[in-house]
């Protein structure tokens, strides 16, 4: 019988995610206190989903017997590959942050809901299924522990980041579609989940309106704490 979502081979993935994350978590906190410690900390998550995601596309090529299918061609799969890569090879707070991280937050934690790939094979350890539950769980537990050791933080001066890179992944999905004659790519003639809206133009859309308006109230949030205006607006005197 294939796996089921929410059946017990599901559930228990996401238990162990929760026990095993959690628990790095917890001891990241009381244990990881300098910045180097937090670095390669951080570093060796991302490597653990490096690893991971080219798994996930190796077997993804085989299955369909294309080597070109090991270019990711959905939003979480190039996340996975790309926020990887920039905190192997890069440090906190870097621009691109403000678009990956919120990518592999929504996107982690979406597919861990309702991972629609489950049943594709009878066995929930067939590769491409068990490589892509870890990639996205271990995307999603990355994003946090950026949070908790403040590798990323949101900023409504960096909005403009998820729109442009959101923009880039189109092209790139446009690119592939006409070199590799794909039917679909980053999300271009399909949606993140069947029989919903959510494709390229309505994440881009609707996703970059409503992380402005969250970034804003996160703002307003922490000039009240401090006691700024959030918008200081100044006179000037003649």
């Amino acid at each position: 019988m294939e796996p089921q979502l929410y059946g017990w081979q599901h559930l228990t993935f996401l238990a162990l995610l929760v026990v095993v994350g959690g628990g790095l978590i917890i001891l990241s906190h009381f244990f990881i206190k300098t910045e180097k410690q937090k670095m390669i900390f951080l570093k060796c998550v991302a490597a653990f989903l490096f690893v991971w995601i080219i798994i996930n596309r190796i077997s993804i090529a085989i299955r369909f017997n294309d080597p070109a299918m090991f270019i990711p061609n959905s939003y979480c799969g190039m996340t996975s590959l790309v926020l990887s890569i920039m905190v192997l090879l890069g440090n906190k707070n870097n621009i691109t942050y403000h678009f990956l991280w919120y990518m592999g937050f929504f996107g982690g934690l979406a597919t861990m809901l309702y991972p629609d790939f489950l049943g594709q094979n009878p066995s929930f350890f067939y590769i491409p299924t068990i490589s892509g539950m870890m990639h996205h769980g271990v995307l999603l537990l990355l994003c946090i522990l950026m949070v908790q050791h403040k590798w990323f933080s949101p900023d409504i001066r960096r909005w403009w980041v998820f729109p442009a890179g959101l923009g880039i992944y189109v092209l790139f999905g446009l690119f592939c579609m006409d070199i590799f004659g794909w039917g679909s790519s980053m999300e271009i003639n399909s949606s993140l989940i069947s029989g919903t809206p959510l494709n390229w133009w309505f994440v881009l859309l609707v996703g970059s309106a409503i992380l402005f308006i969250v970034l804003l109230f996160i703002e307003w949030l922490r000039c009240r704490k401090s006691g700024k205006k959030l918008f200081n607006f100044k006179r000037k005197e003649k």
